[in-house]
């Protein structure tokens, strides 16, 4: 019993000798478990450059949408139509639009028309004339201090006062009965009369220059100026307006608002028949349509797509942020079109400043201009890139 327990360790011995000197020496793998993880390798080609993968964009792709809603009058193309910039591409029902239009340019017309534009000129030059009066009401104010014009309205006074003494008794001598009978009557009376206005109006001037004129009264003159000369801007505005002049931006008056408001709805009416139709704002290929004829659309509702098929790059799917510092602007690369086969040069032309995620990866989106387009290359194609970096 004592023997087995003492060879039992000898032929464990053994054997694992047998072992040792037996099999090929192999080395084992060292595992750092510190914080010196080794950083995976850039995605860089033998050649020094950097791949990514891409895809063939459209330099313009629009999501055409109405800005209104409204039910489809009319398509006028199919998907794979080539159109022109401004060429109109959906048409909703636009009944509506068309008389609003109408019934404003018939409104404007009115205020534009040759009677209106005679009565502007009238208003105008009504307009001088009490600027004139107004005038001289503030100048005949600053008159009351000179003593020899007081002296020679107050001779005429005299005068007048005198003529009219003599005249009233002139017609009261003539005067035969309540109405006038004769031509000596009628002559009496027409002096007069003539008298009495001559009389009224030195009164008036001989008053107006020897008294001072009050606070109240020079405050109102001056603010009747002053509303007859803003009058006449307006005025004057107004007419230049009419006959398509140009008005000051400060331009005021109520009959300058109205021709404005006027001009204004037109433009909107105009705006509102053009959102009824759905226009090419660049020359491509219609990707796709989304609607029929009769169909009600909401406004925002995307309805068709249009593509500049004749205008295409390549824009990057996967370019990672550790190969990115290696991407510069101008830089040459070679594009793959898979479904080709073919290669084309090209050039960076974008790297954009912010970053994507793909898979929890971080990527960059890099924009390569390509030096000429292969025929039947079309957007959505696959492509891989290859950036030389020079190394």
């Amino acid at each position: 019993m004592r023997f087995k327990l003492l060879c039992l360790p000898v032929i464990i011995i053994m054997a694992l000798a047998a072992c040792s000197s037996g099999a090929q020496s192999n080395a084992i793998p060292t595992i750092n478990l510190g914080d010196n993880l080794s950083t995976p390798a850039a995605n860089t080609a033998v050649s020094g450059g950097v791949t990514a993968s891409g895809v063939v964009v459209a330099d313009q792709v629009a999501n055409m949408a109405f800005s209104m809603a409204g039910n489809l009058k009319q398509v006028q193309v199919a998907v794979g139509d080539q159109v022109q910039a401004g060429q109109v591409l959906l048409q909703l029902e636009d009944t509506a639009q068309q008389i609003q239009l109408q019934q404003v340019t018939l409104a404007l017309q009115e205020l534009t028309s040759p009677e209106a534009i005679a009565n502007a000129k009238l208003a105008v030059s009504a307009a001088q004339l009490d600027v004139t009066n107004a005038q001289t009401v503030v100048n005949n104010q600053q008159y009351w201090k000179n003593e020899p014009l007081i002296q020679n309205y107050y001779a005429n006074f005299v005068i007048a006062k005198d003529n009219l003494d003599k005249a009233q008794s002139a017609y009261d001598s003539a005067k035969v009965g309540q109405y006038i009978n004769n031509a000596n009557e009628a002559e009496a009376y027409q002096r007069l009369y003539d008298a009495q206005q001559a009389y009224n109006n030195a009164q008036y001037y001989y008053s107006l220059y020897s008294q001072k004129p009050t606070q109240r009264q020079l405050d109102e003159a001056q603010a009747k100026l002053e509303l007859a000369n803003a009058t006449l801007t307006n005025a004057q505005n107004y007419l230049t307006a009419l006959t398509g002049g140009t008005i000051p931006e400060a331009a005021s008056g109520a009959a300058l608002e109205t021709y404005i408001q006027a001009k204004l709805a037109i433009q909107t009416a105009q705006n509102n028949l053009d959102a009824t139709r759905l226009v090419a704002p660049f020359s491509g290929e219609v990707a796709s349509i989304a609607v029929s004829s009769g169909d009600y659309v909401l406004p925002g509702q995307v309805i068709l797509v249009l593509s500049d098929v004749s205008h295409l790059h390549v824009e990057t799917t996967d370019l990672s942020e550790r190969d990115v510092p290696l991407v510069k602007l101008g830089q040459i690369a070679t594009v793959s079109i898979k479904a080709l086969n073919q290669q084309v040069a090209g050039k960076v032309s974008a790297i954009s400043p912010l970053a994507d995620s793909l898979g929890g990866d971080v990527v960059y989106k890099t924009t390569i201009l390509l030096d000429k387009l292969p025929a039947n290359v079309r957007a959505g194609m696959s492509v891989d890139v290859q950036f030389s970096t020079g190394q």
